[in-house]
This record gives structure tokens, sequence and C-alpha cells, in this order.
């Protein structure tokens, strides 16, 4: 079931506001959902009439969410159930019989004859049950697993497909925790929840009537002893997700925390710096915390719970005293007695199962309730194949583009304005922090301005679905990704649908550089990169970097975005692939941003930002002759390679 539309439908393109200085629709929607964050999860919060109320909804979607994805198994643990239920009642009305034939036969072997056919059904029923029980703890077990891929694939399209915003928003990254937890076990705990409620409701109404016609006067007395009982589960079930929600941010921390101290790439410098300690004396805190906020909790629950168990307790030693009565006065028999005895005490253990259950499925409900919640962040339902590809530009141009990102005051891109002509290499300059790789995810269609417009040849890409825009785009970040899998889908990950191309992979490799080691790997192009799993091996940063370069041959569209692109090569291979770029990217059209301006010289157009703005442009000869930014810091740099006599004017250039 994954990839259920959980959103607004299955199209993901936004129309723009008419305004051009408006937000954008996705900036709205980025705005909406944390101001919709900032009471922390203020749908929770409701009247408890409220939530009730809509209670009956979230288990119609949780049993939805679960005959979808195991139906069989589903089937057969609630048969299983009823057969149970139906089981101890016919349980209790053969062990009546059964003793009043004991007692019949005066301890004769004539007289227990009888009581053999009985007897023998008795035993098969305790026999049944015993196997139904065996084999829905296993079925069980099956359907857990099956409802758990099912609701973690949801959490997944959410993940897959909200804008990249929302991964910069603390609120988020909480909501996607607990929605990671919850997706495992809620919905199914709600749903067996509520087959354990209705299994215990046809185990009390079977003792029920089996007690009414003993003694009718007890069963309304006990039952409304176990009133108390609901309510406090219930009110113990809110309090345990109150906190679940109020640790969520801390027990994030402490999850950080946990992945450096034991993270393979962290571990040199952990021990380099000595860092271990610290992070553990930081991971130990938070724990130390939580278990005492836990203690607390758990005490608060403990008094409410033995509260109202002792009510109840009270009322059953009550029962049991007046069966006894009942039996003195001859008013009862002493097979009715026994029966009576055995069928109050099922129901007791069936009416305090019942108040759990009750109280565990409202537990449940409010953990479902805000697992869909999350689930409506999602856009829309993931492409089932490859888009096609927006046509190559001939003109792409961002027109008084600003973005701040989510949270922050300043933004990181103010009213720039730039221009990308078809097989230009155009470069992005400026110092750390002044806007480039922001700019970067911008005309990479990753992010949508907040105000102006990105276009490509006229048309505003904003107005185009996303990943169709993407398709045409090939981005390699400073901080790429590396992933632990074989060299050859390291590289064909340029393109989906293209994995099993070994010679386009082999291709991408040479224009990159790295078929050079690739090739001289214990299994070449199949072997694992990465020493966390068996058989892997590992290569140098250097490499990796070309493997990542590789990959954005290996995807061959039209506009490619190169962000620092050579940060981990050594000075003889940054050098030969900068004087490459324009062979190698060939009638393609490349953002090229780098902090060595040394690098960007043959560029036919140089923007040099600062503090989010661009503040020149030009060629490198023009921009040296301006005397402004740009050459200051070409100037920087190039006096750390040359001699004071070196850096007159025109000895640079």
């Amino acid at each position: 079931m994954g990839g259920v539309p959980v959103g607004d439908g299955c199209d993901e393109r936004r129309p723009r506001h008419p305004s051009r200085g408006g937000r954008s629709p996705i900036g709205a929607r980025a705005e909406a959902a944390a101001e919709a964050n900032r009471p922390e999860l203020s749908h929770v919060f409701l009247p408890r009439a409220q939530r009730l109320r809509k209670l009956p909804l979230l288990i119609g979607r949780a049993y939805k969410l679960v005959w979808s994805a195991a139906r069989r198994e589903f089937i057969v643990t609630t048969s299983l159930q009823a057969v149970q239920g139906v089981g101890v009642a016919v349980q209790l009305l053969l062990g009546k019989r059964v003793l009043e034939g004991v007692l019949a036969s005066g301890g004769s072997a004539d007289g227990f004859a009888p009581v053999l056919p009985q007897l023998g059904v008795l035993v098969a029923v305790t026999v049944l049950l015993s196997f139904a029980g065996a084999v829905q703890v296993e079925q069980s077990r099956v359907l857990a697993e099956l409802v758990g891929r099912v609701s973690y694939d949801r959490v997944l399209d959410v993940a897959e497909s909200v804008d990249l915003e929302s991964f910069e928003s603390p609120e988020f990254f909480d909501r996607l925790q607990r929605a990671q937890m919850g997706a495992l076990t809620r919905p199914l705990q709600m749903v067996t929840g509520l087959g354990t409620l209705m299994t215990s409701l046809v185990t009390i109404l079977g003792i029920s009537v089996a007690l009414v016609a003993l003694e009718p006067t007890l069963v309304p007395f006990l039952m409304l002893g176990y009133a108390p009982l609901w309510f406090v589960s219930t009110r113990n079930s809110k309090a345990l997700f109150n906190f679940v929600l109020a640790m969520t941010e801390e027990d994030r921390q402490r999850g950080y925390l946990q992945r450096v101290l034991v993270g393979r790439h962290e571990a040199k410098e952990v021990r380099a710096f000595g860092l271990g300690p610290l992070l553990r004396g930081r991971y130990d805190r938070l724990y130390d915390e939580r278990i005492a906020k836990l203690r607390r909790l758990a005490r608060k629950r403990m008094i409410l719970s033995l509260s109202a168990a002792a009510g109840t307790s009270g009322l059953t030693v009550a029962s049991l005293g007046a069966l006894g009565f009942l039996y003195v006065q001859d008013r009862m028999s002493l097979s009715a007695l026994g029966a009576a005895v055995a069928g109050l005490l099922q129901l007791s253990g069936r009416l305090a199962g019942l108040s759990a259950g009750a109280g565990a499925l409202y537990e449940s409900a409010l953990f479902v309730d805000d697992y869909e919640t999350f689930l409506e962040r999602a856009p829309g339902r993931r492409a089932e194949a490859p888009v096609e590809a927006m046509p190559p530009f001939g003109r792409l141009v961002a027109d008084a583009v600003t973005y701040t990102y989510p949270g922050s005051v300043e933004p990181a891109v103010a009213s720039v304005s730039i221009e990308v002509r078809a097989g230009e290499v155009v470069a992005l300059v400026g110092e750390n922090g002044s806007g480039k790789t922001t700019l970067a995810k911008l005309l990479a269609n990753l992010y949508t301005p907040n105000q102006g417009q990105i276009l490509w040849d006229g048309v505003d890409i904003a107005t185009e679905e996303p990943a169709r825009v993407r398709a045409s785009i090939s981005v390699i970040f400073q901080d790429f990704v590396r992933y632990l899998l074989s060299a050859r889908e390291n590289i064909a990950a340029g393109r989906d649908g293209r994995f099993d191309d070994l010679e386009a992979v082999v291709d991408a490799s040479r224009h990159a550089g790295a078929d050079s080691f690739i090739s001289r790997l214990p299994q070449g192009y199949e072997s694992v990169l990465g020493k966390e799993f068996t058989g892997g091996v590992d290569l140098s940063v250097g490499q990796w970097q070309r493997v990542a370069l590789a990959r954005a041959f290996f995807r061959d569209a039209p506009f490619v975005i190169l962000d620092e692109p050579t940060s981990a090569l050594d000075p003889r291979a940054e050098h030969e692939l900068f004087n490459s770029i324009r062979s190698l990217f060939s009638e393609r059209s490349v953002l090229l941003i780098s902090h060595r301006f040394s690098s960007v010289r043959s560029a036919d157009r140089i923007y040099v930002m600062k503090r989010g703005r661009v503040v020149e442009q030009g060629d490198h000869d023009e921009l040296m002759r301006h005397q402004g930014l740009y050459a200051e810091l070409f100037t920087l740099q190039a006096s750390a390679y040359l001699p004071p006599e070196g850096l007159q004017e025109g000895t640079v250039r």
C-alpha cells in the first residue's frame, strides 16, 4: 500500500499567486505548517469529548490500513479471537455440568460414566482453545510485520515528497520521529486492541448469561465497580502521550549523540579530540533526565491505578462473600457455587482486561491521530515511473529571487537576478555564507522562491511538476552522499531506471576520472563501497568525489550544477577538471560554484555574491579591472602562491 495518497491528490503542480512579489504556495504552506507546529501539536489538546468523537474515524482508518496490508492474517487472527471468547463461556457452562455430574455420582464409577462425554467435550474445547491461542500468536507476529511495513511506507512517502525546506524545521523532525515510532506499532495496536475488546465483550456476555442464571444481582453490581478503571486508564493514556510529546526533541538529541558515539566516520574525530567522555556525559544526562521524568509519571499513573484497583477488588471480594453467604443459607448448591465463583473470577479478569483494553485503545488513538496528522503533510502520490524531462533551455533566468529559510529573519538570498544561457559555463563565487548554495538549490527547484521567479525559457518553473524540472537538472553538492551500495549503483543513481546500463556507467566514470581506481576494486563496479557491510571497500575523500562527479555525468541532463566539485581533489586533478569542464559538459549549461577563484577564470560570466545579494558580475578580466570584491578576493588567494612582485597589475590574470 506504499504510495497511498494522503494529501490533496496526486498532482504536485504548484500554481503561483498572480502577484509576482507574493509568497509562493510552498512558502505559504511552510509558514502555515510552522504556525500549526508552534503550540506543540495543537490538534492533540482537544477536549476529551471531541477526541472521543474522533475515535471511530481513527479506528476506521486503522482497520482500512490493516485490511489492505494483511487481509488473510487479519481474518485468521480476529476469527481465532472470537473462537477464544466464545470458548471461555462454553468452558464455564460445561464445567458446571461436569461438576454437577461428579457431585451426583456419589463417587461411584457407574455414576461417573454419564459425565464422561461432557468431560471429553470440555477437554476438547480446552485443547482447541490452546491450539487457537498458539496459532493466533504466530499469525499476530506476521500481521504486525506486514502492517508495520505498510505504515512505515506512508512515512517514507511523506519524507520523499515534502518540500526540502521541511528539513530545515526542528518541528518537522519531531513529527517525523513520532511518526516513525508510531507507524511500526500503533495502527495495529488499535485494531488488535479493538479486537481484544470485542473478544472480551463476547466473553463477558457469555459469562454474564451463565451468572445471571445462577445469581442475577451480582453481574450489574460487579460491572459498575469497573467503571473507575476505564476512567483511570484513559487518563493514564493521555498522560503517557503528553510525556512522549514533551520528550520528543530531547529523545532526538539523545539519538543523535548515540549515532555520533557509535558512528564509523565520527569515530576518528571522537578519539582524536578525546570527545568520548564529553559526548557520553551529555548522553547520560539526557537519559537520566528522561528516566527521572518517567519515574514521576509512573508514580502518578500507579497511584491512580492502585486507587481504582482497590475499589474494584473490594467489590469482587464482596461478591465472593455474597456467594458464600448464599451457600451457607442453602440458597445455592455446591455445584452452582463452584461455577459461580469460577465465573465471577473470570468475569472480574475480563472486566479488568476490558478497562485496560479501552485505555490502550484510547492511547493508540492519540498516537494514530498524531501519525495521521503527519501523513497529511504529503503533497501527493509518489511518481510511479520516471517523468518526461523539460526540454533544454535557451535561457534560464532568476528574476529578483528572494528566499528566507523557515524560522529565519534575514533572507539567505535577496532580490538576486542572474542568467544562464545554453552552452554557457556560469560561475558563482563569494565568501562563505554569501548564499551561493541556497541560490543553487533554488535554480535546481529544490526550494521555491518566496518572491521573484525562475524562468525556463520564459516559463516559471514553479508552475511545472517539480519532478519534471528536476529530471532536466544534474546537481552535485559539496556535501554529496556516499551511498553504501556498489560502485555501479553509486554512479547509476544519477538517473533512475538505468541501473543496469553498465556501459554508460563506465563511460561516466571515465569522464570523471574514476574508472582507474574502480576497475581495480576486488569486484570492479560491483564492489560495495564503504566498510559498514561485509565485503565493502572504502575510498579516499577525493575518490568519493570523483564517484559523485561520475553520477553527475551519468544523469546526462542539459543543466549541470556543480557545488565545489573539486574540494577534495588534489591540485593537479582540480586543474585538469576545470580546464576540461567545457569539453566534458559540451552542449550543456553549467553553473559552477567555487571558492577557488583561479578555477572560474574561464567562465563565460561570473556572479559575485555577498550577504545574499549579487554585488558584481562579468567575466574575469572585467571584474579584475573593476577592482571590487572579486579582485580583492582573487588577489588574496593569489598572494598565498605568488611572491609580492608577481602580484603587480596584469601578472595574475
